[in-house]
């Protein structure tokens, strides 16, 4: 055990060390029990305590013999004056299990204003497949390796983005706390960590897929026109074949009210979220800004709420990806538009009859959007499911022959790479979608493509002597 300069044993944060006993000087039947206890701050402190007064049953005073009730007085307001002292953060010591550090990670968390649903997000991970193995390792033995099986056997048993999130989301963050709140020394473990092969992976990686504006441009036309059919996507071998009318793109896109949103996110390239929580009097047609106050987003992982990010309240939104950022449309798109709003007035009006004459109000009770959402779902006019939004693109997708890592954020991507490569401000570009500059350049552009400036520029550093190379050569293989 370490000792401190005047000799004394250093002692844990939280530790007890046992009293010195001697009985008292003066009063016989009385000791005195002394000790400097440890607070969860590392603080020490002298506590001293005498034997309480104790009486039999029949009111006479019970001496203390041998000390113990000196002793439990000692012990009990050195826990006392601990306890005084402890937090959750406080609390975590080296010998800390995982499971611990968890759950106060998680409080931090929700100190700091991180969003629930985030939260809900990395639960599953931690309490299904983590904890239940490793909850009980103490984090001061917690090492690299350590970290490395815990991703190789998290990306074993969910598979996917599974073993990426655990590192970079929860782990590194969650020692990162650790180490903030003194329970462990400098040094992330998690940091130096690498993921599992990529045959560990079940699902598709890399995100979404680039796309040519050629394609982007096929996409826009054959949502209102395309005659090819759309079948479902249905895998499920039990499942017997149903006989239904196939429609078409164009069909299921009318149906659905998605070829209107199709165009906007290939304009603006939000995200589907902020694409989805945009209102009417977001857009104003004079000027062609769309100014968002709102974004969809996901509650107690099935419900979908608009959230507005333009109140002071809502700092975790004001993340650069949901910080309200007003961007001008094209005058083609905001003609679409306003065409869609006059339309929306009579859908709207059909909403309302269908919900009375089955005897509901035209507006649900415990609406929390705005009335005039500019993509609102069918039934009640409420905000629209994400995961529905999805599935219906995967369909669409699959009917025009795209390929599986084409999804919603590919367009997303094409304003971002067709606007680095036309040489716009990368300022300029990571303001319309509402990225960092470093995010956009390592995320946004595509990578190991052929460039006509760089090949231009070699031709203008070693042309010469390749001209030269040729001369010579054409004057060796002429006779003199």
């Amino acid at each position: 055990m370490a000792h401190n300069r005047r000799g004394r044993p250093e002692l844990e944060p939280g530790d007890i060390p046992e009293p010195n006993v001697k009985p008292h000087p003066t009063t016989p039947g009385v000791w005195t029990a002394s000790g400097r206890p440890r607070d969860w701050n590392g603080n020490y402190q002298r506590i001293t305590r005498s034997s309480p007064p104790e009486t039999d049953s029949r009111g006479r005073v019970k001496p203390d013999r041998t000390g113990e009730a000196a002793r439990r007085a000692y012990f009990d307001a050195a826990q006392e004056w601990i306890d005084s002292s402890v937090t959750l953060a406080s609390k975590l010591t080296k010998h800390s299990t995982i499971a611990e550090a968890w759950e106060a990670y998680k409080g931090d968390l929700r100190k700091r204003g991180r969003l629930p649903e985030t939260i809900k997000n990395y639960e599953p991970i931690m309490r299904d497949t983590i904890i239940p193995k490793y909850g009980r390792r103490e984090i001061g033995v917690t090492n690299t390796a350590v970290i490395e099986d815990m991703l190789e056997y998290v990306g074993d048993q969910r598979g996917g983005s599974a073993p990426r999130i655990l590192r970079e989301n929860i782990l590194s963050g969650m020692f990162r706390y650790c180490i903030r709140v003194g329970a462990l020394a400098s040094g992330n473990p998690v940091k130096e960590a690498l993921l599992p092969k990529p045959g560990n992976f079940q699902r598709r990686r890399g995100g979404a897929a680039f796309v040519d504006t050629p394609v982007v441009e096929q996409i826009l036309v054959d949502v209102w026109t395309s005659p090819a059919p759309c079948p479902t996507i249905d895998k499920r071998p039990s499942k017997g074949a149903r006989k239904h009318r196939v429609p078409t793109v164009a069909q299921y896109c009318e149906h659905y009210d998605l070829a209107d949103w199709v165009v906007f996110v290939a304009a603006t390239g939000w995200r589907l979220g902020q694409s989805l929580g945009v209102c009417e009097s977001d857009i104003d047609f004079a000027t062609g800004i769309v100014t968002p106050r709102g974004a969809v987003r996901t509650r107690d992982g099935s419900a979908q709420v608009w959230v507005e990010y333009t109140t002071p309240d809502a700092e975790d939104l004001h993340q650069g990806k949901f910080a309200a950022k007003p961007v001008q449309l094209p005058r083609p798109v905001l003609d679409m538009l306003a065409a869609r709003i006059r339309r929306s007035k009579t859908v709207r009006r059909e909403i309302r009859k269908r919900r009375l004459k089955a005897g509901l109000p035209p507006r649900p009770k415990n609406a929390n959007w705005p009335e005039d959402l500019l993509f609102f779902d069918l039934d009640d006019m409420g905000t629209r499911n994400l995961k529905t939004m999805g599935a219906r693109w995967r369909r669409l997708a699959s009917a025009l022959g795209l390929p599986d890592g084409v999804t919603p954020h590919s367009l997303r991507k094409h304003v971002g790479n067709e606007g680095i490569s036309a040489g716009l401000d990368v300022t300029k570009v990571a303001d319309q979608l509402g990225n960092t500059s470093r995010v956009l350049r390592g995320s946004y552009t595509r990578r190991f493509q052929p460039h006509d400036d760089v090949t231009a520029l070699i031709n203008t550093k070693i042309g010469p002597a390749l001209d030269e190379i040729a001369r010579r050569r054409h004057s060796a293989a002429v006779p003199g």
